[in-house]
């Protein structure tokens, strides 16, 4: 067995230090990514605490006892701000944060560095910690702490989600993947961790090497992620997520400077002339710009006057363009995946999808439909 979890152990050393090299090699680190090395910085420690467990190397391990103790307690905001950071821009955005680690900080102070001098000295000079020791599960407290960050990290991470077709008018799947599997992932090793927690309190379950299975576990997650993350366009960052904050719609957002009617036409005329709706990366703020108008007041005139998200409103003339293609003998040697690229749509599960979503057939059918 200790061969087994020494193999582990060090493969999830490696893959940490090759994930931490790729973020650190990374030029003009955003905020997400120098959160993110604070993180795959914290798990290193983890692991190290553990290898040091697992081959009695005690000052080692009571070195790093002092952040794996309370790890959970630091962890857990890691996530939820590092989820913020990407989406809400903000001046001194770490320090307007900095909330969430007071209480790690209050346990670093009040409970890890009391019981690590205990455990260096004889007798024990900080009596509180055998009380606290006695009257409370502190593992169950740790778990549940980073289960309510988890819970709300992932409820933050789907409400943005449902609110990016407001400013994209191409949503990469394969970037909110990412954060998905990242989300899950940490949520999946803090729910094993809470299960043999449980065992412990309610069925008495209580073997030396239960840590080790949620380190184990935590390694398969860092693999995975580590996977994922690398294979972004910039490193463990989403390049889409950070051109614009996610903002709150709101019908006061909008003052009467142009009719409706001429606004719309405006927009419409603009689109039509110049097609911007091709480019497979216009956003909210590129067309905003093209028509002199803020994003704010051309996102509530969307939402609230027309009754559309940006992301459906640009798809539609896409949709209407791919028809034309797809009968046109100027694309005749096209497939019809690349007339979906041509149109705008970025994959083919994208175009495929919206296309149905408004004709009610598939490309291919429409075209055979129209030819006979």
């Amino acid at each position: 067995m200790k061969l087994i979890l020494d193999f582990i152990l060090i493969i999830g050393i490696l893959l940490n230090l090759i994930v931490l090299i790729g973020l650190i090699r990374v030029k003009n680190k955003k905020i997400p990514q120098q959160i993110l090395i604070a993180f795959w910085l914290l798990i290193l420690i983890n692991i190290l605490h553990f290898y040091a467990a697992l081959h009695n190397l005690r000052s080692f391990n009571r070195t790093t006892f002092l952040i794996e103790d309370g790890s959970r307690f630091i962890g857990a905001p890691l996530i939820y701000i590092y989820l913020k950071s990407l989406f809400f821009k903000q001046t001194n955005f770490i320090k307007k944060n900095s909330i969430h680690f007071i209480p790690f900080t209050l346990y670093l102070l009040g409970y890890t560095i009391p019981r690590l001098i205990n455990i260096l000295n004889e007798p024990d000079i900080f009596n509180h910690i055998p009380i606290i020791n006695q009257s409370i599960n502190l593992a169950l407290v740790k778990d549940l702490y980073f289960m309510v960050y988890c819970f709300l990290s992932l409820k933050l991470f789907y409400r943005i989600k449902k609110n990016m077709k407001h400013h994209y008018s191409t949503i990469n799947e394969k970037d909110f993947s990412w954060l998905e599997i990242f989300l899950l992932s940490i949520s999946t090793v803090i729910s094993v961790d809470l299960i043999i927690t449980l065992l412990e309190i309610f069925f008495g379950y209580n073997v030396t090497w239960d840590g080790f299975i949620t380190i184990t576990f935590l390694i398969i997650a860092m693999f995975i992620l580590g996977y994922n993350g690398l294979k972004q366009s910039t490193i463990f960052l989403p390049y889409f997520l950070l051109e614009k904050q996610t903002e709150k719609r709101s019908h006061k957002i909008l003052k009467v400077i142009e009719s409706s009617e001429t606004l719309k036409m405006k927009i419409e005329n603009t689109l039509k002339t110049e097609k911007d709706y091709l480019n497979p990366d216009l956003t909210l703020r590129v067309l905003s710009e093209k028509i002199s108008l803020s994003e704010r007041k051309l996102s509530a005139f969307l939402n609230n006057e027309m009754q559309i998200s940006f992301y459906n409103f640009i798809n539609s003339y896409r949709i209407e363009e791919a028809k034309k293609r797809l009968l046109s003998s100027e694309y005749k040697k096209y497939t019809i995946e690349g007339i979906g690229h041509s149109c705008g749509f970025k994959s083919r599960s994208s175009f495929f999808k919206i296309f149905k979503k408004e004709t009610g057939v598939s490309p291919s059918k429409y075209k055979q439909t129209l030819v006979k």
